[in-house]
């Protein structure tokens, strides 16, 4: 089992039994894809815990922030396995749970900038100033 942050756990086993037999390529494709979800859930929950990441690291240092590619679901060869039905089940709830903190993280940043924007003078384009050093 690993325990990733904010107390999301995988289980990587499952004892459920197999309704029928599932080629162990099936199988090995759905435990790839959802090693690729379960690390999506682990890296936005520590965007969460640490918002500037990389960005936060002393310059100089080996930390560079990477872009991040966008998921395209891939061409599975069969339905999810039994076998791996009970942590697909818990990575829907870990998504669940990362979703529902990203959107309350959105929501404050948007009541910050709009506190911020009320501020007279900030953000707002900035007049020509003329200093008179002759005068």
């Amino acid at each position: 089992m690993e325990t990733g942050f904010g107390g999301a756990s995988f289980d990587h086993t499952d004892s459920t039994p197999a309704e029928s037999p599932v080629p162990d390529t099936t199988l090995a494709a759905w435990l790839a894809v959802l090693d690729v979800l379960e690390m999506a859930v682990q890296a936005a929950e520590r965007t969460l815990k640490d918002p500037l990441g990389p960005l936060a690291s002393p310059a100089g240092s080996v930390a560079e922030p990477r872009p991040e590619k966008r998921w395209t679901p891939p061409s599975l060869p069969g339905q999810l396995p039994a076998a791996a039905r009970r942590r697909a089940t818990a990575l829907a709830a870990a998504q669940e749970r990362v979703a529902r903190r990203l959107e309350e993280a959105r929501q404050d940043v948007a009541r910050q900038l709009q506190a911020v924007s009320s501020v007279p003078g900030v953000g707002g384009p900035s007049g020509a100033i003329y200093l008179d050093v002759n005068g």
